[in-house]
């Protein structure tokens, strides 16, 4: 006796799918409910399997030529494959298979990225070929950190114009401020030109910064006066441009930006988009949507002090293929701000154990 599967949404859809293809004769075997597990940008859906058989006597239906290609896909669906040859996202397709394939080394090591905020794509990667008999709380802080994109290159060689953006109150002026301060510190030739006409005292603030930093600090309204204002500092290694808060309802203002940064040479310029260490998934998304036009080169993470992990961040960062440039951990200027990388990244893991602030304590006292 041959048995056959068929899925759909409820047990009356699956019964009626199953005697279209098989024939009235059918006869069910087992039904098995489960639910989908739900992602970012899809929901949980309900699903009624049911395997069949067909009863002694008639045979089993025929499909219609014109059914050939319906019967094809059917039979794909239908099929159970080894689960061994899954990758990691079909096995955490449904809620059932968790349950019931799920080894002990798997929950912990997903109860620990659970507990980092860290989500798919990045968890899927992370949990990859897990090995069994190692320790998650090893395993996963290297792989963490070999799929975290920091940006090495830009920390060593900006490009002559580097451009922050971001809303309004993300800190983008603050940490300007610090990141113009730290090249200026490593013996780069900063200058920097602020485009914000529009909030009041954003000219002031950041010419404050500059004059206590000796940082010259220049202001541009319009597209000749960016040119002017650059011109003017051509001799100057590194020029960061400040530039004000969009918000996707403000038309006029998203052309105004455009039209500005348009007289940069583009191969000359990175643009760093500024996010917030706390902010959610899905409006650090929107964020990134806003200035997309303009070729994210890397993040600037704000607020590092805000949070306790920054799983999100790193799983928006791999989800996006930007890598993270620089954090800032405070309102001081200059020093809170540090320089993507891995042991920052690791400091910032919670539940594996890792004291790497008292690693770095010790490793300080010692040299």
């Amino acid at each position: 006796m041959q048995y056959y599967t068929v899925v759909a949404e409820s047990y009356e859809k699956a019964l009626e799918k199953a005697r279209e293809l098989y024939g009235s004769d059918i006869r069910i075997n087992s039904r098995r409910d489960y639910t989908t597990r739900g992602g970012l940008f899809t929901r949980r859906e309900s699903r009624c399997e049911i395997v069949c058989y067909i009863a002694d006597g008639p045979k089993r239906k025929k499909p219609r030529s014109s059914d050939e290609k319906d019967m094809s896909e059917f039979e794909k669906e239908a099929r159970t494959p080894d689960p061994s040859s899954l990758t990691a996202s079909e096995r955490l397709d449904t809620e059932i298979y968790r349950e019931k394939e799920s080894s002990e080394t798997e929950k912990e090591a997903r109860r620990l990225l659970e507990l980092n905020h860290i989500t798919d794509p990045l968890c899927s990667k992370l949990l990859e070929d897990l090995p069994e008999d190692k320790d998650p709380r090893v395993v996963l802080p290297d792989r963490i950190v070999s799929l975290s994109g920091v940006d090495y290159t830009r920390q060593v060689h900006p490009r002559h114009f580097v451009v922050f953006l971001g809303p309004t109150g993300s800190g983008k002026t603050t940490t300007l401020a610090k990141a113009a301060y730290l090249y200026a510190a490593a013996g780069k030739r900063v200058a920097i030109i602020s485009l914000d006409t529009y909030r009041v005292g954003a000219y002031e603030q950041i010419k404050a910064f500059g004059d206590a930093l000796s940082i010259p600090v220049a202001m541009a309204g319009a597209e000749d006066e960016l040119v002017s204002a650059y011109e003017s500092f051509s001799w100057k290694d590194v020029i960061f441009i400040d530039t004000m808060g969009l918000s996707p309802k403000d038309q006029e203002l998203n052309l105004r930006l455009r039209a500005l940064l348009g007289v940069l040479d583009r191969d000359r310029t990175d643009f760093i988009l500024t996010i917030s260490a706390s902010m959610k998934e899905e409006d650090a998304m929107e964020q990134f949507s806003s200035y997309s036009e303009f070729g994210i080169s890397s993040l600037a993470v704000t607020k590092l002090d805000e949070t306790e992990t920054i799983g999100n961040v790193l799983s928006f960062s791999y989800k996006i293929g930007v890598p993270i440039f620089l954090f800032t951990d405070g309102q001081k200027v200059p020093e809170d701000i540090k320089k993507a990388s891995s042991a920052l990244i690791l400091e910032h893991l919670a539940g594996f154990g890792l004291d790497m602030k008292g690693y770095r304590k010790q490793l300080s006292e010692k040299l």
